[in-house]
């Protein structure tokens, strides 16, 4: 009986001894970082009752697990990312009600609020909403511990910027998004607190204090702030016409062509090409689509703006899409996730994302159809970004501006909040009702008209089976009390349309035989499609006209071997369109010429180019042995293997980091021992550059000194200057330096086959300015350089010879950044050896000269003396001797 007592105490002690470890493992501390305060506690419970109790005592109390912060009064909530930002956290809206997602990459941190009572859930206040999410899935950090800037709002140059930070390992912010001008309660170069865009403060705390309290009571604005763009609806009009937008992207961004390959070396999620775009040419179908979907040609225009920077992305070149989310009517675009042009790309927005989704009153998602945040709008269900509704407002703002502000305030705007049922009527006597809407957080509507009693408003749901909007049956009439706030109101007015008719002429548009659009502006340009035929315009009834094209063909080729995994190179290929009246034009190639072809399939692939129905074939080899040379490469510059590396370079594009070529350049410079001399012909610049001996050819020759490999500087071509300066300026971009860089072996020039970093200083280099370097190369692109700056100078990465010009914008962040050291130098270059072997032949010939000259002078004496002894011979022989010599 003993032993069985025994054992059973044996087992309860065991059973217990988990909980008992458990509880000595974890250690419970409060703080406070501005008093002598430091208390530890051997559970949650008592720590937590500490916590609650001395709160009002101090500045800042903090509650800590072992070394986990779980408590704090103020601070900021830090999101959990990674490097690849592969981190999605889950989080519950307690003003909608629902759980959501969030990337910490787009804007890391949030408003601390509370910690639930059992320390397992974090309360946060984020873009607009108001949340929670485990504790385990985020950081918390104390306001007096934050290292870093943390997001905010602040006024420069009469602009309002959010700066946004996405990580809290440096000091930069990642966004920096210009909103606005500058509201009348905020002041210049002072920084500002929000999470939610509407009320703002100058003290962090308060902003906390006031997010507890449920009221605004301390913030710098009494009526809250709504960013015009942000809460725009789609069913609106821009004030722009399609002829003005164009000249904007055409004449001052230079877009040219479309992307014929794709190059990110920046690693800025943006093709290097400047003036090459997959908005070049589409300008136009945004408005086309705005009249017939009733989605706002300019905020549909930002959106590609922002989704697709500017129409550089990766997708848009791959996919002919504009937009991150993709709509196909096909079975065949469907299988290949491809539209087959641009322009469905943006029909497709229009059609199905704005005007059937995100207008559609009877869906669950429905929210409206401005941008907003994640609350309200578009935002809250489109985007896992938090500020993308932000984004796209700043694109718009930056657009407008660059424009002439048209659509800057043109609407007067109408915000219905927190409400739980709102009637729409047909008519102002507010008798027919149209439709009802419940439970709304926030909707905003564009203005027409008011009486006494209600507004008439732009409503979102389209009525037609095609989604079609029309603009003057669309509306609807509210009572005022419903309304939030009005913005703009003296913009109230109605819209005044034009009815224009389209006949295709055996051509079709998407669905359409025949089309009837309201429009504010003149005839909207849409092109209709005809196999076999180019539209050449409208007559005056508004019947298609065409032209029958006989065939097309290539003049000029693509590269027909591509490495496996990689996408065709178009910079060089160009299309000739033939005609049955025996004209004729070219055109470059371009990628919504191609139909789908898979790179990672390796072999001989066909490459159907097909040109308004009109179709050739053309083969091209997708290499393995390429793709094998960019893992051998991979691989050596792992094991800084610079043997490897540099009997490869030039085979493929390599996106090589700075690191990377510093470490393998120093590693071949130590081995080749080659001569360098940098001449710089300006007599400005300090410069220093790596990647010579990596990218170089190795070349010898037989002179007696040595060879030189020259890196020669010259002054930049004043064409090229205003060529590439005409397109940055655009961007906002201030012209500091240019710079004309080319290379030489003794007097041969010799051209980079990989890439070589460039280090110069620049005179008045400001840490305030984030500067950008623009290359001009010889098929007319202006391409961007990767960039970097330090203290003191300024690092660009270039592949080729040529004219570069440095940019700056004005930035947020203060780049003082430690400098770098380049491998070659003015104090570490080597004798002009090319140079002493010319000065030496010189030598060589004019001491060859003078030994000839020297050698002629006795020859002539020594003939002359024997001259003279025969002719005295001559003379005694005659009888009569000449005792002088002759003159001549």
């Amino acid at each position: 009986m003993k032993l069985l007592r025994y054992f059973l105490v044996a087992v309860l002690a065991i059973s217990l001894l988990p909980v008992s470890l458990k509880a000595e493992g974890e250690v419970y501390k409060a703080y406070d970082q501005n008093s002598s305060l430091e208390e530890e506690f051997s559970s949650y419970e008592e720590a937590e009752r500490f916590y609650r109790e001395n709160i009002d005592n101090y500045d800042n109390l903090i509650l800590k697990e072992d070394d986990r912060i779980i408590r704090m009064e103020y601070g900021i909530v830090s999101f959990n990312t990674d490097s690849a930002c592969s981190i999605i956290t889950e989080y519950h809206s307690t003003v909608r009600g629902v759980n959501d997602y969030l990337n910490g990459c787009y804007g890391i941190d949030a408003v601390y609020n509370y910690t639930s009572d059992d320390g397992k859930r974090v309360y946060f206040a984020y873009a607009g909403d108001e949340a929670y999410a485990s504790i385990d899935e985020v950081s918390l950090i104390p306001l007096n511990e934050v290292n870093t800037k943390i997001s905010s709002y602040t006024i420069r140059d009469g602009k309002m910027y959010h700066d946004i930070m996405s990580q809290l390992d440096y000091d930069f912010y990642s966004y920096s998004l210009a909103l606005d001008f500058m509201p009348e309660f905020m002041d210049e170069n002072k920084t500002y607190y929000s999470h939610d865009g509407h009320f703002f403060y100058d003290d962090y705390s308060l902003m906390c204090d006031d997010l507890r309290n449920d009221n605004h009571d301390n913030a710098v604005n009494e009526e809250a702030y709504y960013n015009y763009y942000q809460y725009l609806s789609h069913r609106s009009l821009s004030e722009y016409s399609a002829k003005e937008v164009e000249e904007y992207f055409y004449d001052n961004l230079g877009y040219d062509k479309k992307l014929s390959h794709y190059t990110d070396f920046n690693n800025d999620g943006a093709a290097d090409e400047v003036n090459r775009s997959q908005l070049s040419g589409e300008i136009g179908n945004f408005f086309v689509y705005q009249d017939i979907y009733g989605a706002n040609a300019l905020l549909l225009l930002a959106s590609a703006v922002n989704e697709s920077s500017y129409g550089k992305s990766f997708n848009s070149f791959i996919s002919n899409n504009l937009y991150t989310a993709s709509a196909y009517e096909s079975e065949s675009e469907k299988e290949v996730s491809r539209y087959e042009r641009i322009e469905d790309s943006i029909y497709a927005h229009a059609k199905y994302f704005i005007s059937s989704r995100y207008s559609n009153h009877l869906r669950s998602d429905y929210t409206g159809t401005f941008l907003g945040n994640k609350v309200a709008g578009i935002n809250v269900n489109y985007a896992i970004d938090p500020y993308y509704g932000e984004k796209t407002a700043a694109a718009c703002f930056e657009l407008d501006s660059a424009l002439s502000l048209k659509d800057y305030n043109a609407h007067a705007l109408g915000i219905i909040k927190d409400n739980k049922r709102v009637n729409f009527y047909r008519d102002e006597t507010l008798e027919n009702r149209r439709f009802y809407l419940k439970d709304i957080v926030e909707l905003s509507f564009v203005i027409l008209d008011e009486n006494e009693e209600a507004y008439k408003i732009q409503v979102d749901p389209s009525f037609d089976s095609e989604y079609r909007y029309d603009f003057y049956d669309s509306c609807a009439w509210v009572p005022k009390d419903e309304f939030y706030l009005i913005i703009n109101e003296d913009k109230i007015r109605e819209y005044d349309l034009h009815e224009y008719y389209y006949d295709f002429n055996g051509g079709r548009f998407h669905d359409y035989s025949e089309l009837e659009i309201n429009s504010k502006d003149e005839r909207p340009l849409i092109i209709p499609g005809k196999d076999g035929y180019e539209f050449t315009g409208y007559d005056e009834e508004g019947v298609a006209q065409y032209k029958a094209i006989t065939n097309v063909d290539l003049i000029r080729d693509f590269s027909r071997v591509v490495e496996k995994g990689n996408y065709l190179d178009l910079s060089e290929a160009v299309l000739k369109v033939y005609y049955d009246d025996n004209s004729f034009k070219q055109l470059p190639l371009s990628s919504d010429m191609l139909r789908y072809y898979d790179p990672d399939e390796e072999g001989i692939q066909n490459i159907k180019i097909v040109y308004n129905g009109i179709g050739i074939d053309k083969d091209a080899e997708f290499s393995e042995e390429l793709s094998k040379i960019r893992n051998m490469i991979t691989e050596a510059v792992e094991n800084n293997d610079y043997v490897t590396v540099k009997a490869n370079m030039g085979k493929i594009d390599y996106p090589f980091s700075f690191a990377e070529i510093r470490s393998l350049d120093y590693e071949l410079k130590n081995l080749n021992q080659r001569n360098y001399v940098i001449k710089d012909r300006t007599e400005k610049y300090n410069l220093s550059i790596s990647g010579l001996d990596l990218s170089l050819a190795d070349k010898t020759s037989l002179s007696l000194f040595g060879d030189t490999y020259y890196v020669v500087v010259n002054k930049i071509n004043p064409k090229d200057e205003e060529k590439i300066y005409s397109i940055a300026k655009a961007y906002g971009f201030e012209n500091v330096e240019g710079l004309d860089l080319s290379f030489r072996f003794n007097y041969q020039n010799i051209e980079l086959s990989g890439p070589a970093i460039v280090q110069i200083d620049i005179e008045d280099k400001k840490n305030n300015l984030v500067y950008t370097v623009y290359h001009l190369n010889d098929q007319g692109d202006v391409i961007k350089c990767k960039t970097t700056q330090s203290e003191n100078y300024i690092q660009f990465m270039i592949r080729e010879s040529g004219p570069y010009l440095v940019l700056s914008l004005p930035s947020a962040n203060e780049y003082d950044i430690k400098d770098n050291t380049e491998d070659l130098s003015y104090e570490n270059m080597g004798f002009d050896n090319h140079k002493m072997n010319f000065e030496l032949m010189g030598i060589m010939v004019l001491t060859l000269i003078g030994i000839i000259g020297v050698t002629v002078y006795y020859i002539i004496s020594d003939k002359r003396e024997r001259m003279w002894k025969d002719f005295r011979r001559s003379l005694r022989t005659a009888g009569s001797v000449q005792e002088e010599k002759p003159k001549n």
